[in-house]
């Protein structure tokens, strides 16, 4: 019985160990930010020219590379 409550309290601090070792980790990379990622022209003319500007940023620690652009 107290072998089993030695080897679960074990396995509690392995795991509980590893989780903050997970979480301590700190992202490292570009990491792009959009304020709005979404936006809605709602009802528009046929014909009419509409145009938006999305603000893109750079919250990471490296630099930000946009290779490919679609829209949809």
């Amino acid at each position: 019985m107290r072998r089993g409550l030695q080897v679960i309290f074990a396995s509690i601090l392995c795991f509980l160990f590893f989780a903050y070792l997970g979480l301590a980790q700190e992202v490292r990379g570009p990491k792009i930010f959009l304020k709005d990622q979404v936006f809605d022209f709602r009802e528009v003319r046929e014909g009419d020219i509409i145009e938006h500007v999305f603000e893109v940023s750079n919250q990471g620690d490296q630099t930000l590379e946009i290779k490919d652009v679609k829209p949809g």
